[in-house]
């Protein structure tokens, strides 16, 4: 199976919110997607296709921390699908790769994303909150794992650290 990775083009826009739906089994991940494009907050968005079909989503934003009077900036990943038909073939980790490629790139030390902690730290991602970085995702003296980041340059850990807010596109948890 050949998967190929390229950035959303505005004839994918409904095949993406189906894709999205169908994916999660509701509509709010594809309403986050639209949101975000809608607001010009769709940092990056790829496709995965086989077979010239879209069969995966990645959807990036940009995320702000803050810390006193300082402010960063840095991509959060999601919301990522992938068709249920064609799930665990690889598809995911494609696009997963693809986008950090981008970050890096786009010059980014840092991506987050709130998501399962038995699936992302196979790409590096780590909880966030030992790193000195929090987030609504995560209540005082709660569950944080799902709140991670993925280094991509070690000089800004103890740097940067702070509250990191997600678009307003994304609902409060």
């Amino acid at each position: 199976m050949q998967i190929s990775i390229r950035h959303e083009i505005p004839i994918d826009i409904k095949e993406i919110h189906a894709l999205e739906a169908e994916a999660f089994g509701c509509r709010l991940q594809a309403d986050i997607v639209d949101r975000l494009r809608d607001d010009g907050a769709l940092w990056l968005s790829q496709v995965a296709l086989v077979d010239e079909r879209i069969v995966g989503h990645a959807a990036y934003s940009l995320a702000e921390i803050s810390q006193n009077s300082n402010r960063w900036r840095f991509p959060a990943l999601g919301p990522i699908a992938v068709a249920p038909a064609n799930q665990r073939q690889g598809i995911g980790s494609a696009l997963i790769h693809a986008g950090v490629e981008v970050v890096k790139e786009a010059g980014f030390g840092l991506l987050f994303l709130v998501g399962s902690p038995n699936y992302y730290p196979r790409f590096g991602f780590q909880p966030a909150l030992p790193l000195g970085f929090s987030s609504d995702w995560v209540k005082p003296g709660g569950r944080h794992e799902h709140f991670m980041t993925l280094v991509l340059d070690q000089s800004l850990i103890g740097c940067v650290r702070g509250y990191l807010r997600f678009h307003r596109a994304f609902p409060d948890p």
